[in-house]
């Protein structure tokens, strides 16, 4: 008797290292230099990476993030570093785009007369 799929664990299940790291900020430029520094084209690596040509072209260009599993597949293949632990991302990243200011309401602005202060 064959068993009913919904008992086997998820094909994409990664571990939770894995999932707790993001993926660096010149991913493209790693990836494509990794590529060249072995001398293989973006047809090879797709193939070896088992994903389209136009996904490695669009990641390669920056148009588009690699999934946890591309970036894990990228990563051995290329034998590059895609993604580190949040908390190494937290310490030395460059300041980010600034938040926008606070939005200031009437109610901080206000000076508010209380009744008692008017009686006086």
């Amino acid at each position: 008797m064959i068993a009913p799929s919904h008992t086997h664990a998820p094909i994409e299940r990664l571990p939770k290292a894995v999932e707790e790291s993001d993926l660096i900020e010149e991913y493209s430029r790693v990836i494509k230099e990794g590529r060249e520094k072995l001398g293989i084209s973006q047809q090879d690596l797709a193939f070896k990476a088992k994903e389209k040509l136009t996904v490695i072209q669009k990641i390669e260009i920056g148009k588009m993030l690699p999934t946890m599993r591309l970036s894990k597949e990228l990563e051995h293949i290329l034998r590059v570093r895609l993604l580190v632990p949040r908390e190494e991302l937290d310490l030395p990243s460059p300041p980010r785009k600034a938040s926008p200011p606070p939005v200031v309401t009437l109610g901080d602005v206000a000076l508010v007369k209380h009744k008692q202060d008017i009686d006086e």
